[in-house]
């Protein structure tokens, strides 16, 4: 049901909105509205494009319904509700209607204000960059949006020239309507995302309601929009409890370290961790095949991660998520030779030779450095050292079971404090082999059965949800990435609910940045044709699919966007985490889970394992009782909060 407001709101609402100036409409050259952060509209056709699913079939509002009016904004006033320490976002679309170029828009917002105070910190906005989807993603016929344009990267409004007298040279991003660069033929609208962080502390985001406007003027003309925002009297952790996280191998460590920095900036304010086991301090076999292990090169890179110091205002991280707290997961390079034809860190041979004493030794003492070395610059209780070995990552026979043991067992003698991952979609016979030599289990969405899970779960296994949260069919299980852009926007929200449904360690999810420089212009992130193996198909022969392990869009490739730019779909993963939070919290102050359940159970229904392939039908996939779902959670903590 919908959270009542307070009357005093509903009141101050009503006595104001009759001073507004008169909104736009299609009499007028452009209007302007504002849009929940939890939908996705066409800049073309003006449709609600998560509408398009096909659960959603003869339920759907009309297009012009939420544009109009929606349940953060009454066609007069927005109202936004919020706790200390989290980022609230909504959307503003200014629709073009004279069918030449608008130019000129200048777009903004003071800070919010209370009767007594305001808000240090300014409202950050981002252009929303569209893609053009021309094949949706393969084997998702069904759950495709379909063909046609995505808002998805966010472009930072620094990047953008939208004062021409501000300009020194050439003019290269004004912003316009349409989009001078984004060329998408017939736009109408132009597309806003807007970011507030409520500061952490009580002393600067005391309770109550702050207000400001959002102002747009163009050509001479102005529309203003009030905006309301309600901050609860709670705060969310500053540190990011729930530890959920990207891996790709090799795509930190190969940036240069000012883009590096950039990236890991980006992804702690979006509360979403980072793993990249390809950081390799120098390693080298002195006389008699003593190890010698250079560190100064990698504790110059990495030492300001390790002590926090990278996310504060030494370096430009002046607020947020994570202030000051180190990164929250690391993965040492540890590896084996494997599936993949690499060699092993340390390089030990092959699996026929990796246990003869002479190369064990070696194995075991360069853990044995590592631990030591590590143990100075690492605090365990911050952040979770894991143990990755790529080379058997998805290896589903005995051998490889096996040495899954053996490298499990020696990480626990060696190095304890590290804790020894596998990943796959393991059966019953391959568990009951491996479980008392692992430590976490990156379980595979098509095999993540909750019945056989929490018997490991029960044993002491961490299990991190990993793949795709939605199966049309087994072939759906061929990657190891949750997000696609031709997909409900939901499910990228929807994979922290289900860590609290399944009672979860965590979740995971492949790729960072796969593609990020060709994204801007191609979402076809990850496309190749099959020729034989296991992951070939008879029906599929060959796979394109759209924003796939893409959450981050590349800096140097849109003229003056010299910063990486997060994604929408990055925007909603972080959103689930922060509302994860929220059922944290609440079933801490009920000190049982029984409210938290009852409003996630309404929304999630058994998403994952056998009974969900085939099957689209795993979750609510109405924005609105998303929202809904998070103002609950936050009216009954507000509540509990003297």
């Amino acid at each position: 049901m919908m959270i009542k407001r307070p009357h005093f709101i509903l009141c101050l609402v009503t006595a104001l909105s009759c001073n507004l100036p008169e909104r736009g409409s299609k009499a007028s050259d452009w209007d302007v509205t504002v849009l929940p952060a939890s939908i996705r509209l066409d800049p073309v056709t003006r449709d609600i494009i998560d509408n398009r699913f096909e659960l959603h079939a003869g339920k759907q509002l009309k297009k012009e319904d939420l544009l109009k009016k929606n349940w953060i904004y009454d066609g007069n006033r927005v109202s936004l509700y919020g706790a200390r320490g989290e980022y609230i976002s909504f959307q503003i679309a200014v629709t073009n209607y004279t069918g030449s170029t608008l130019k000129d828009i200048h777009i903004g917002m003071s800070p919010f204000k209370s009767k007594n105070s305001f808000l240090k910190i300014n409202p950050e906005f981002f252009l929303e960059w569209s893609v053009k989807v021309s094949t949706p993603s393969t084997g998702y016929a069904r759950a495709s949006l379909g063909k046609g344009w995505y808002p998805d990267a966010l472009i930072p409004f620094t990047a953008i020239q939208d004062d021409s007298s501000k300009v020194n040279g050439r003019w290269t991003f004004p912003l316009w309507l349409p989009d001078f660069n984004n060329r998408i033929d017939s736009q109408q609208c132009l597309l806003i995302w807007v970011d507030q962080f409520i500061p952490f502390e009580f002393k600067d985001a005391a309770p109550g309601v702050y207000t400001t406007d959002i102002t747009v003027k163009i050509g001479g003309k102005v529309q203003r929009i009030p905006v309301d925002l309600n901050v609860w009297n709670f705060a969310i952790p500053n540190e990011n409890k729930l530890r959920a996280s990207l891996q790709q191998e090799g795509f930190l460590s190969s940036l240069d370290e000012k883009r590096e920095l950039e990236v890991y900036q980006l992804f702690k304010r979006n509360r979403v961790c980072l793993m990249d086991p390809t950081y390799k301090p120098g390693l080298h076999f002195e006389a008699g095949r003593k190890i010698k292990i250079d560190w100064a090169a990698f504790d110059e890179r990495m030492k300001k991660y390790f002590s926090g110091e990278a996310f504060t205002n030494t370096y430009g991280y002046n607020y947020g998520p994570g202030y000051g707290e180190p990164v929250e997961v690391w993965m040492p390079p540890f590896d084996v030779y494997g599936k993949h034809g690499t060699a092993g860190w340390p390089d030990i041979g092959k699996p026929e030779t990796e246990r003869e004493p002479a190369r064990k030794k070696i194995y075991t003492d360069v853990l044995t450095e590592v631990r030591t070395h590590l143990s100075h610059v690492i605090d365990p209780g911050k952040t979770d050292v894991i143990a990755y070995l790529n080379g058997l990552d998805e290896s589903y026979f005995k051998e490889a079971y096996e040495r899954m043991i053996y490298y499990g067992n020696l990480f626990h003698q060696y190095y304890p404090e590290a804790h020894f991952r596998i990943d796959g979609s393991y059966d019953e016979a391959a568990m009951e082999m491996v479980h008392e030599s692992i430590d976490y289990w990156a379980a595979h969405t098509i095999n993540y059965n909750i019945e056989k899970v929490q018997k490991y779960q029960q044993l002491g296994i961490k299990d991190w949800l990993y793949g795709p949260m939605l199966y049309e069919s087994k072939v759906n299980s061929w990657v190891g990435s949750s997000t696609f852009t031709d997909l409900p926007l939901i499910n990228d929200r929807a994979i922290s609910w289900a860590c609290w449904k399944y009672n979860t360690w965590s979740w995971i999810s492949w790729g960072i940045g796969v593609a990020w420089e060709r994204a801007w212009y191609d979402p076809e992130s990850w496309k190749d044709v099959y020729k034989a193996g296991a992951d070939s198909d008879s029906d599929f022969t060959y796979k394109k699919l759209n924003g796939n392990a893409l959450l981050v869009y590349s800096a140097g490739i849109i003229p003056n966007v010299d910063v990486p730019c997060a994604s929408i779909r990055l925007k909603t993963m972080r959103n689930g985490v922060q509302e994860y939070e929220y059922m944290r919290l609440l079933s801490t102050l009920d000190q049982n889970k029984d409210r938290v359940n009852n409003i996630v159970n309404s929304i999630i229904k058994k998403p994952f394992g056998d009974s969900a392939i085939g099957n689209l039908d795993v979750w609510s996939y109405d924005a609105e009782l998303w929202d809904q779902g998070r103002l609950q959670l936050g009216e009954l903590i507000s509540r509990k909060r003297p």
